[in-house]
């Protein structure tokens, strides 16, 4: 579980911020429930968290095991339980393998938040949310949602990267936080005259 800030951008026109807000983020509500579908057992995740597995000591090992209830030779069934599968739940087996259905939102990334009323700018300007895009402070939220509600989001491994080196205070080399920036500002850039908010997102 983890909190992350998510800077939504709104119409200009936009008159009922929190209303707008919701109808922009709960397509990515992580509780929302959604019609049964196949979900599929991911082959490549499994093989790099067996990987993972064998760096660790065989004292973590058999600690995690031990609270698995598996063998700590097992790499492969502690590496589907530490990705939340288990194979009691597959119901079938397809073209593309193992399956299990569930109605759990697969865009979910959020499930709770509340706003940010304001921040302090590098200049030490305090700006007031909601405010006009050209007036944003220098920000790399760990994501943000456009007017025509699609979401963006560091990939996983830099939002804990990011998140050791903010609030942490690790010293951590930051592969790809340059192309993010850059990315975060490209989009930025599209919508000078709407409006944005800042949310403190929690998963």
């Amino acid at each position: 579980m983890a909190h992350f800030t998510t800077l939504v951008l709104l119409p200009p026109d936009t008159t009922d911020v929190e209303k707008k807000v919701i109808d922009l983020l709960i397509p990515y509500y992580s509780e929302l429930k959604v019609e049964p579908y196949k979900e599929y057992l991911n082959r490549a995740e499994v093989e790099k968290e067996v990987e993972y597995l064998s760096t660790l000591s065989r004292e973590n090992l058999e600690e995690l095991a031990a609270d698995y209830e598996v063998s700590s030779d097992d790499l492969e069934s502690l590496a589907k339980l530490n990705l939340d599968w288990d194979d009691n739940e597959v119901a079938g087996i397809d073209k593309h393998g193992s399956y299990r259905m569930t109605t759990i939102n697969s865009q979910g990334k959020w499930d709770c938040y509340t706003f940010i009323e304001a921040e302090t700018s590098e200049s030490g300007t305090l700006i007031h949310y909601p405010c006009r895009v050209t007036d944003l402070p220098d920000i790399v939220p760990y994501a943000f949602v456009t007017p025509d509600g699609q979401w963006h989001d560091a990939d996983a491994e830099l939002g804990v990267q990011v998140f050791e080196k903010i609030h942490l205070q690790r010293d951590v080399h930051i592969s790809e936080e340059a192309n993010w920036i850059l990315k975060v500002q490209e989009i930025i850039a599209r919508y000078p005259d709407h409006l944005a908010v800042v949310l403190n997102c929690h998963i």
